[in-house]
């Protein structure tokens, strides 16, 4: 009767060619803001990496000739990681972006101290910000943007093959493009931002004109009116722009995964 025998080395590539890849989709569901999102059970992400994992593993181009049980195999692994945690932040800029402008109209229209729970983030957020986040992933569900997300995942493998790894300029791109999250709040709100700064001034000119008016009184009811008219009026408008921050989002994943 014949024996089979199995080496060390064959172990150590067959468990590597699921181990690598799962670190790239295990980062990626870690910091996208949909997939890491606390309301899908732990147990369904960890099953859907699994099952993305077995399904890619025989498409992966030849894998780097390493122990994984080694520094340099150590090494990889959080390479891998560390792909997966940038396709997910690069996403993740977006809807912070939305949160930045959410927080924003929440302030200036007075229901700052209107906070929520939010359990993406275990901690209290403004009211406004969690409606507005909510409003940017249903959004994104309308135009496939998981499947794409998913979709520039798979790609990135054979882009940045296992055993590459971002350089240091990609890292420095990618800083660049976190940083630019802060001026898209702030040109989100700007339409509620704006009437609520022409509402203020004419409070004040109000105040002014006619000291015995109490702006405690109408100033608080007339901020929060024009802020939901406002909301009314901006949300739909805000439609095509975080379309184009989506947009956007995808074409620098394209060209920093060199997909292009």
């Amino acid at each position: 009767m014949a024996v089979v025998t199995i080496t060390d080395g064959q172990i150590n590539a067959l468990v590597s060619v699921f181990v690598w890849p799962f670190a790239r989709i295990i980062g990626l569901f870690v910091t996208d803001p949909l997939f890491s999102t606390k309301s899908i059970p732990r147990r369904f992400k960890a099953g859907f990496a699994l099952l993305l994992t077995l399904m890619l593993a025989p498409l992966l181009p030849s894998l780097p000739a390493v122990p994984l049980v080694s520094a340099q195999g150590v090494l990889i692994l959080f390479q891998q990681l560390l792909i997966g945690i940038t396709i997910g932040f690069v996403m993740r800029v977006v809807i912070s972006a939305v949160e930045i402008a959410g927080s924003l109209m929440a302030t200036q229209m007075g229901l700052g101290f209107a906070m929520f729970f939010d359990p993406q983030h275990a901690a209290s957020v403004p009211v406004v910000s969690r409606l507005l986040t909510t409003f940017t992933f249903l959004l994104f569900l309308t135009f496939d943007g998981h499947r794409l997300v998913i979709e520039t995942l798979l790609e990135s493998f054979r882009s940045i093959p296992i055993g590459a790894t971002l350089s240091l300029t990609d890292l420095k791109t990618l800083a660049e493009w976190g940083g630019q999250m802060v001026s898209w709040g702030l040109w989100l709100s700007l339409p509620v931002v704006g009437a609520l700064l022409v509402t203020n001034l004419a409070i004040g000119v109000m105040t002014r004109a006619a000291p015995q008016f109490n702006i405690f009184s109408f100033g608080f009811p007339l901020t929060l009116l024009v802020g939901f008219i406002g909301m009314y009026v901006a949300v739909p408008l805000m439609v095509p722009a975080i379309e184009t921050l989506y947009r956007d989002a995808f074409g620098f994943l394209d060209t920093l995964l060199k997909l292009t």
